[in-house]
């Protein structure tokens, strides 16, 4: 694959919609994005981009996906003439169609790329079956491909035709983007048949192939879920198209494009999100800066609150926490809230949303607690009686809390003081907390709110113990709550360089209420590795001391499995223990460790792949 040079700007005409005047439009990195409304010349533009990249790279290099990926499909999906269509007759067509598979604009060409491609087949099939709960099977009938799908947890089948024309959208857009016979990647509305989330998910697929594989990637939209800013610099990546007139595009150079006042602005008006309603749970979050730390921790820990169909939203103050989750829930959604700890310090109004909650109680009695709500009155009584008998004594450990340090003048002493002492409770350390005085009274408290916080976690109720979201900051100052965007974005730029360990320990509180919020389960291709290499090792080894060169052994693989390509090569060896065989991938897209290693004859192949093989561990796996 020849990597594209960046910025490479293109030169045309699009006569239909702009007569005679020349577009000229720059790609400054992999993904770039055309926006604007119907009818501004956005889907004859993409296709005039294909006709160039096709003349400058040549044509199976360059894929284009149209709007319409069913095509033909649609036919067996839906009434829309006098035939009777039966879905489990469809085909996507025979061999001759395959050889044609870049050339086709709708999604049959990305399921003959899946039949040609195991690594591209595992890449698609593992996600499909983690995030959807399918199984895929792809199957050759009379000389013509059908495919077929199954729920993870049922055995019955059922043609490609009956299923959602959105998932049909994912597959074939998954497909093309691991595919790497394509270079160039076109794609008419990728959002067609998506909700929010998964609109969302297939964004960070999209700018993780064009890192990784090296393809460039251009995509017309409507949706504001595939607009995402993190930096001004990447203003430059969207190409602007109003009707009648040229579209227009951001360089790089433009003055001003890096002040901080435009960087402020682009991180607010990204964090405007109204898709709470199309999500089957709500992250409710306290304003700007929180959702800056959220959205950096979800992409950089690869937690899937999209596909698992979580929307975070911003709330403008805790006041409207109580009546914002009332009103998520009388329509049916999942409410989680992450909120500072004065949420639950100054009265019970966030807290009372959960304590209340049916399973409560049961999880309180998990706890060797009764009664929750009695015991969060319990504890905020001995919390004030502590604080009263010792306030005098404790000054000088509430004064170093932000709390206290930004006080509002006018605002109840005791209040602050209690907020300061308990965020003190989970910053200080052991020792520290140990010279306290009361030590033995405060250590005590701590470990029964640290239950109390446990119970309300499992219920949904996320605090922040150390106080609030800049108390965690370790680059920014965390002792002060002015400029709090432009505090966020500069502290997410500190931790490019850390480890997620470091991430998930010094965000922990942050981290376990993304992970509430998100999928449970992370994306797996070892075990599809590990079965299509079981199926060929074994052979292997059975046969090797009758063969002597390695285009024996494939074509033996071939004759046994008809399998036009294995996804490993073989070398023959005779090491000291006995004869053998090196193995190797050959893909560079699979996300699994341990190759290449070597396997003698005797070996136990089960414990042999198993132990060798494993999910890759990179930060970046997916």
């Amino acid at each position: 694959m020849i990597t594209m040079e960046y910025p490479h700007t293109l030169h045309f005409n699009v006569e239909k919609i702009f007569g005679n005047q020349e577009v000229q439009i720059t790609l400054y990195s992999g993904l770039t994005t055309l926006v604007g409304t119907n009818a501004s010349g956005k889907t004859q533009t993409l296709k005039k981009i294909r006709d160039v990249m096709r003349k400058k790279i040549g044509d199976n290099k360059v894929r284009y996906l149209s709007s319409n990926r069913i095509g033909n499909m649609e036919q067996f999906r839906s009434k829309i003439n006098q035939y009777n269509y039966v879905a489990d007759n469809y085909t996507f067509g025979n061999q001759d169609t395959k050889r044609a598979r870049l050339q086709i604009e709708t999604a049959s060409g990305d399921f003959f790329a899946m039949d040609e491609r195991k690594d591209v087949f595992i890449k698609v099939s593992e996600r499909l079956s983690v995030l959807f709960n399918r199984h895929i099977f792809i199957r050759w009938d009379a000389g013509e491909m059908k495919v077929f799908f199954g729920k993870t947890d049922s055995e019955q089948e059922y043609s490609v035709a009956a299923e959602a024309s959105g998932l049909v959208n994912v597959i074939s857009i998954l497909a093309a983007l691991f595919d790497e016979a394509v270079e160039v990647l076109l794609i008419d509305e990728p959002e067609v048949s998506l909700h929010p989330q998964l609109q969302s998910y297939l964004l960070r697929e999209m700018k993780s192939a064009a890192k990784k594989y090296n393809k460039t990637i251009i995509i017309s939209t409507h949706s504001a879920e595939m607009l995402e800013l993190n930096t001004a610099s990447e203003l430059c990546n969207f190409v602007f198209f109003s009707k009648d007139v040229l579209p227009k595009q951001i360089s790089p150079d433009t003055p001003g494009l890096n002040s901080a006042k435009l960087k402020e602005f682009l991180l607010r008006m990204s964090l405007i999100y109204n898709e709470g309603f199309f999500a089957k749970k709500v992250m409710l979050i306290e304003g700007s800066s929180d959702m800056i730390l959220c959205r950096y921790l979800c992409n950089r820990l690869n937690l899937n609150l999209d596909v698992a169909g979580s929307q975070i939203i911003p709330v403008e103050g805790k006041g409207q926490f109580p009546i914002i989750t009332k009103l998520f829930r009388l329509i049916g959604k999942e409410v989680c809230v992450l909120t500072d700890l004065d949420g639950f310090t100054d009265d019970n109004s966030i807290i009372n949303l959960f304590s209340g909650l049916p399973e409560a109680t049961d999880i309180a009695n998990d706890y060797g607690n009764g009664d929750l709500q009695s015991m969060i009155r319990d504890i905020k009584t001995k919390t004030d009686e502590l604080i009263r008998s010792q306030k005098e004594n404790m000054v000088t450990i509430y004064n170093q809390h932000p709390y206290w340090i930004n006080r509002d003048p006018e605002a109840e002493e005791d209040k602050i003081i209690r907020r300061a002492l308990v965020a003190r409770l989970f910053t200080v350390s052991a020792d520290e907390l140990a010279t306290w005085p009361d030590s033995h009274e405060w250590i005590s408290l701590k470990k029964r709110i640290t239950v109390l916080f446990d119970i309300l976690e499992e219920l949904g109720c996320f605090i922040l113990r150390q106080g609030a979201v800049e108390s965690y900051y370790a680059f920014s100052p965390n002792t002060t709550f002015n400029g709090k965007p432009s505090a966020a974005a500069n502290e997410v730029s500190y931790w490019e360089e850390k480890s997620n360990e470091q991430i998930c320990e010094q965000f922990s509180d942050i981290v376990r209420s993304l992970q509430f919020a998100a999928l449970d389960k992370n994306v797996d291709e070892s075990f599809a590795v590990k079965k299509e290499l079981l199926s060929e090792l074994a052979l292997i080894l059975g046969i090797l001391p009758k063969i002597s060169t390695e285009k024996e052994l494939l074509s033996c693989i071939k004759q046994a499995k008809g399998s036009a390509e294995s996804l490993f090569d073989y070398k023959i060896i005779n090491g000291s223990k006995c004869l053998g065989v090196e193995v190797s991938l050959k893909s560079e897209i699979i996300d699994v460790d341990g190759f290449p290693f070597k396997a003698f004859v005797g070996d136990n192949v089960n414990s042999l792949i198993d132990e060798r093989i494993q999910s890759h561990s990179s930060d970046d796996s997916q």
